[in-house]
């Protein structure tokens, strides 16, 4: 019997599909689900399929500024180091059960340093403003 090896994360219909997978965990989750209660799931999933496409394929039609958007939802429902730290595992978590390869590890990696630099400013900003 011989078993297929996952692909890579290398298209934007697995990029796409990846984050439905994902936003399929992040809902029920005790711990991020919270502050996706209210989400226009929409509008919100494919801007964030359009983010990780240009991330890991360099493609245009992402617009926006995730930043400022963290900012303003820490500061309707304030985010915690845990929720950051339960994003990037879980991310990791779908990824790996989905694909492997470069574009794979690739996704995992952008992830934990994007929540690393979200995680300080976020929390900075609310600190120095309040």
């Amino acid at each position: 019997m011989s078993t297929v090896a996952p692909a890579d994360l290398d298209s934007a219909d697995r990029i796409d599909a990846l984050v439905h997978a994902f936003y399929a965990r992040v809902r029920p989750d005790p711990v991020l689900g919270p502050w996706f209660t209210e989400v226009d799931w929409p509008h919100h999933i494919p801007r964030i399929q359009a983010f990780w496409r240009g991330v890991l394929l360099g493609l245009p039609g992402y617009e926006g500024d995730p930043m400022t958007a963290h900012i303003g939802l820490h500061r309707r429902k304030p985010l915690d180091p845990a929720a950051f730290d339960r994003w990037v595992a879980l991310w990791t978590d779908t990824v790996r059960a989905h694909h492997a390869g470069p574009k794979a590890e690739e996704a995992i990696a952008r992830a934990g340093s994007i929540a690393g630099v979200m995680r300080h400013r976020v929390l900075s900003a609310a600190a120095s403003a309040g």
